[in-house]
């Protein structure tokens, strides 16, 4: 066999590491499109928003019916953080995308049943119904909301904590 030299001039990292090898990027090619007006406008953004809510909506399904599968790609505020960042470097445009992202996925999570949500105080409004317009007792209420509290408030405290985690160099 013969001796192939190849010249290698490394990334630099910024820790002052070099890095190299093959490098992963994206091949997406975002076409910015200009609307022909105000009405042109709203049907490309109602369009837009279709297209991000079922996104949003496929990954909350996928969450409650393959959770296993999903659960390590399930990120905190740290994580969206870092990711935004990520995005706001490389492409200003993405980021309104991203933000709407983030916007449609809080107002889908808020709905959903759970206690100290919206969701969970509709929840109780349609027990409150079912009797006839009787209201539970207060401290019935004061204890399923204060459970989702917990609940809530620890799966956050958890994902910060994973998120950071997963940002220090490893």
């Amino acid at each position: 066999g013969t001796v192939l030299e190849v010249p290698v001039k490394p990334d630099v990292l910024p820790d002052g590491a070099g890095r190299i090898g093959v490098q992963i990027f994206s091949n997406v090619y975002i076409d910015h499109v200009k609307a022909n007006g105000p009405i042109d406008a709203l049907r490309m953004a109602g369009a837009e928003f279709n297209r991000l809510s079922g996104i949003v909506l496929g990954g909350l399904q996928k969450i409650f019916t393959n959770f296993s599968n999903v659960a390590g790609q399930l990120s905190g505020p740290v994580a969206i953080v870092a990711a935004g960042s990520d995005i706001a470097r490389t492409d200003s445009a993405g980021l309104f995308q991203f933000c709407a992202i983030i916007n449609i996925n809080l107002a889908a999570v808020n709905v959903l049943p759970l206690p100290a949500l919206d969701g969970g105080y509709l929840v109780l409004l349609g027990v409150e119904a079912l009797r006839g317009g009787k209201k539970l007792p207060t401290d019935v209420e004061q204890g399923f909301m204060a459970s989702g509290f917990l609940l809530l408030t620890g799966l956050g405290v958890g994902l910060v904590v994973r998120d950071t985690i997963n940002l220090l160099p490893h």
